[in-house]
Formats: C-alpha cells, structure tokens, sequence
C-alpha cells in the first residue's frame, strides 16, 4: 500500500507571522502560537509551528500542528475560541480553557475537535505529543488573525 503524502502547511503560517520572541520552554502557556525546531523519534529535525495545548507536563507538551492544517482552518478554530493577550509578551494567542485537569489537553482535543469525528478532516491528525527536550529555538508567535475575531 502507497503511504500517503500529507500536505505541510507552515510556509503558509509563516506568511501570517507578524512578530516572534524567544521564550524559554518553561514560559510556555496554553494557546499560544510558537515556531520551533523539533527533533522527531527518527531523530530528523523539522521546522513547525504549533498551538500549545498543555505545557511541560511530565517532560511532554501537547500540541496542534500547524503544518497539519490550513490557515483557513486556524482562523475557524481562533473563531469558535476566541483569542486573548499573553499579558508578559503582549502577543495574541488563542483562549484555549484553564483546565487544571491531568487530561485537559484531550477534554479539549475530543470536546472541541474531535466531534463528529471531524478530527482527520478539519485538522488533518495534528494533535501531538512532543518531548520538551527535543525542542530548540522556541519563539512565540504574534499571528495575523482577521480583525473579525475577538480578543477575549
């Protein structure tokens, strides 16, 4: 059987970058956008960018990858959750819900994307698992959301 050639869409995000700091992978927070290298199980190293879920829980942060979808798609997600100013960088990010739950990342993961089994569809299987130590060059993103969604 043929493996299936996924479409990358981060040339695509990275045209809608407006400005990026470094941040330290400790400082990294829910909803926000980031760009990063990562080192993959094979060991090959790849440029994404990613929405973070849920942060540095046990050496782990879960994520949407970017690459995995288009950017109509991230302004539909941006949309149903809103955004909010991440008050120590003042960058945009989306509002993803303080949950203090274990499983916060997949309530969110199965509530919000998965229904209706829309998950491959909508978002190409993009939700991962990374190993905070095969991140490098961590920098948040200010993204260029259409002025028509809301900071929160």
């Amino acid at each position: 059987m043929a493996k299936k050639i996924r479409a990358n869409y981060f040339s695509q995000h990275l045209m809608n970058k407006l400005s990026a700091a470094i941040v330290p992978k400790a400082g990294l927070e829910k909803g926000m956008v980031v760009q990063t290298r990562y080192k993959n199980l094979e060991g090959k190293t790849k440029d994404y960018m990613f929405l973070i879920l849920q942060p540095l829980y046990q050496g782990k942060v879960h994520v949407l990858s970017l690459n995995e979808f288009t950017v109509y798609r991230f302004e539909e997600l941006a949309k149903e959750t809103g955004l909010r100013i991440i008050p120590k960088f003042k960058k945009r990010g989306l509002d993803i819900p303080k949950l203090i739950m274990v499983e916060s990342a997949q309530r969110f993961y199965y509530g919000k994307l998965m229904r209706g089994g829309d998950m491959e569809r909508l978002y190409n299987n993009s939700y991962r698992t990374l190993f905070v130590n095969n991140i490098s060059l961590c920098q948040l993103i200010d993204y260029n959301f259409s002025d028509n969604i809301q900071v929160i």
